[in-house]
C-alpha cells in the first residue's frame, strides 16, 4: 500500500508552465497535491495582474480546478500587503498554512487518505521579515522555523495520532543532504539539514533555494522541485517498510515564457526608442568594464533622486539592455521586480566594505584571467553579489587578498575617507541589507512612490 503526492514549489507565477504541470499531475492521479510557497510573485504575467490590470491571478483558478489540498506560505507571498494576502486566501479553495507565524495561519492540516490520517505541517524560513521592503510583515511574528517544525511534528504525532507526517518547509539546505558539501554560509536562513533529524517526519518537502533535489535520506523521501515551473515532484510513499519509496522529478519542456493574449498585447506595446546601442552580452564581461546600459541606469536613479551616488545590479542576466524600439517587455526583461527606489545615507567606511564584498566574487584563474571565485561562500559561486557604483572612481585589484582589494576610492577628485557621508540611491531590496548588512538601519532620505520598472 502507498500514498502518492505531487509537489510544486517556487512557481513564481509561471502560468504557462503551471498549465502543463497540472495536466501531467492529473495523469498521475495523486492522493495529495501540495504547493510549497512562492506561488504567484515573480513573472511578467504576475506583473501585469499586480500592476497593470489588478485582478485574481489565473493560476489560482487553475489550482482550484486541479484540486490542490494545501499551500505553504513562502517568503515572496509577503511581497504583498496582509490584506492582499487575505484576498488571495479567500480566492483559493484550499488552505494556506505556516506553523511559525503565530495565529496568522494554521500550522497543519489533517487529510484522510486511504483510511490513513495524514498530517501536513508547514513552516516558512523565519528570515522572511529581513527581505520585507515595504514592512508588510510588521504586524506578524515569525518564530524559528526549526523549533516550530519540531513542535508541530510532535504535536500531530502525539495529539492528532497521525499515521503519516509530511513536513513542508519553504526553506532549504545549508549542506547537500547526500554529500554534506556546503551550499552557503550557515546563517540560519535554511534549516532543512536540522529538520531531517526531527523524529516523526515521514516525508520532507523543501524549496526556496530553487534547487532540484530528489532523494531518500534515512528512509525519508526528500524533494525540492526547482523553480519557475521547470519541474514538479512526485512521491510514492510505501507504507510497507520492506519496499522502497518512489521519488521523482517530472520536467516540463523548457520554452520561453508564454502569456495570455491580454498580457502579450500589453508587453508588445512600444513606449520609446533609442538610437544608441545599450545592449550587453555576458555578465562577467559587463562586471569587468563600464557598459552604457549600467551608466543609463545610474543616470535614471541619480536624476530621479538627486543622490550623490547610485548602486545598480544586473541580477542573473547574461544579456540585456535596450536597442531600437523599446517595449514594456523590454523594460521588464531587464527589471521585472517591483522594488521601490530608496536613498540611504552611508559613510565612506560603509561603501568600502560593500565594494570589498563585491570584489570577493572574483579570482584569477589558472589561465591568468579574472573569473568567479569561491571566496564569498565555499563551493558556491555568487556572481549576483556584485554591484555597480555610479559617481565613484574606484579600482578593485583582484590579485590582492580578499578584504584588501579596494585600492582606489575617489569622489569628485578627492579620496573617500571613512567618515565622509553620501546619499546613495539603490533599490529597496538592497536597502533592507539582506545581502549587504552594512545597509541595515541606515537613515532613509528618499523613497519613491513608484516602482523601478515604472521609473525606468
Amino acid at each position: 500500500m502507498h500514498i502518492s503526492i505531487c509537489v510544486t514549489s517556487d512557481l513564481h507565477g509561471r502560468l504557462d508552465r503551471f498549465e502543463q504541470i497540472t495536466k501531467q499531475m492529473k495523469q498521475l492521479n495523486p492522493d495529495l497535491i501540495i504547493d510549497n510557497g512562492d506561488f504567484l510573485q515573480g513573472s511578467l504575467t504576475t506583473y501585469y495582474y499586480d500592476w497593470v490590470q489588478p485582478r485574481p491571478h489565473p493560476m489560482i483558478a487553475i489550482a482550484n480546478k486541479t484540486g490542490y489540498d494545501v499551500a505553504i506560505f513562502g517568503n515572496h507571498e509577503f511581497n504583498y500587503p496582509v490584506d492582499s494576502i487575505q484576498e488571495m486566501r479567500n480566492e483559493c479553495n484550499f488552505p494556506w498554512i505556516a506553523g511559525n507565524i503565530g495565529d496568522f495561519a494554521p500550522p497543519y492540516i489533517i487529510k484522510q487518505v486511504k483510511g490513513l490520517k495524514v498530517a501536513i505541517v508547514g513552516v516558512v524560513t523565519h528570515f522572511t521579515p529581513l527581505w520585507d521592503e515595504q514592512q508588510h510583515t510588521k504586524s506578524l511574528t515569525f518564530t524559528n522555523a526549526f523549533s516550530s517544525a519540531s513542535y508541530w511534528v510532535q504535536y500531530v504525532k502525539e495529539i492528532e495520532q497521525a499515521d503519516v507526517v509530511i513536513l513542508s518547509y519553504h526553506g532549504g539546505f545549508t549542506r547537500d543532504p547526500e554529500t554534506d558539501s556546503l551550499y552557503a554560509a550557515d546563517t540560519g536562513e535554511n534549516e532543512a539539514n536540522q529538520m531531517l533529524e526531527i523524529p516523526g517526519v515521514d516525508i520532507f518537502i523543501t524549496g526556496h533555494q530553487h534547487l532540484e533535489i530528489c532523494t531518500v535520506i534515512n528512509g525519508i523521501p526528500v524533494i525540492q522541485p526547482g523553480a519557475n515551473g521547470r519541474c514538479f515532484g512526485y512521491i510514492e510513499y510505501q507504507l510497507d517498510k520492506n519496499k522502497e519509496h518512489n521519488v521523482q522529478l517530472h520536467y516540463i519542456e523548457n520554452k520561453p515564457e508564454l502569456f495570455p493574449q491580454e498580457v502579450s498585447d500589453w508587453l508588445a506595446q512600444p513606449i520609446g526608442y533609442t538610437t544608441e546601442d545599450f545592449t550587453y552580452k555576458g555578465l562577467l564581461s559587463a562586471q569587468l568594464s563600464n557598459i552604457p546600459y549600467v551608466d543609463l541606469l545610474h543616470e535614471i536613479q541619480l536624476s530621479t533622486t538627486g543622490a550623490d551616488l547610485s548602486v545598480v545590479e544586473l541580477f542573473y542576466h547574461e544579456t540585456g539592455g535596450f536597442t531600437g524600439t523599446i517595449t514594456n517587455q523590454d523594460v521588464l526583461n531587464n527589471y521585472s521586480r517591483s522594488n521601490m527606489l530608496k536613498v540611504l545615507r552611508l559613510t565612506g567606511a560603509d561603501i568600502r566594505a560593500v565594494l570589498e564584498k563585491c570584489a570577493a566574487i572574483f579570482a584569477v584563474n589558472k589561465h591568468g584571467e579574472i573569473d568567479y571565485s569561491l571566496n564569498v561562500y565555499p563551493n558556491t559561486v555568487q556572481p549576483y553579489l556584485y554591484n555597480f557604483w555610479g559617481g565613484l572612481d574606484y579600482k578593485l585589484s583582484i590579485d590582492e587578498p580578499v578584504g584588501q582589494r579596494v585600492t582606489k576610492l575617489v569622489f569628485q577628485g578627492q579620496p573617500v575617507t571613512a567618515t565622509m557621508t553620501f546619499n546613495v540611491a539603490m533599490n529597496s531590496y538592497h536597502a533592507t541589507g539582506a545581502e549587504f548588512p552594512m545597509f541595515q538601519h541606515k537613515p532613509v532620505v528618499f523613497a519613491s512612490q513608484d516602482i523601478l520598472p515604472e521609473i525606468i
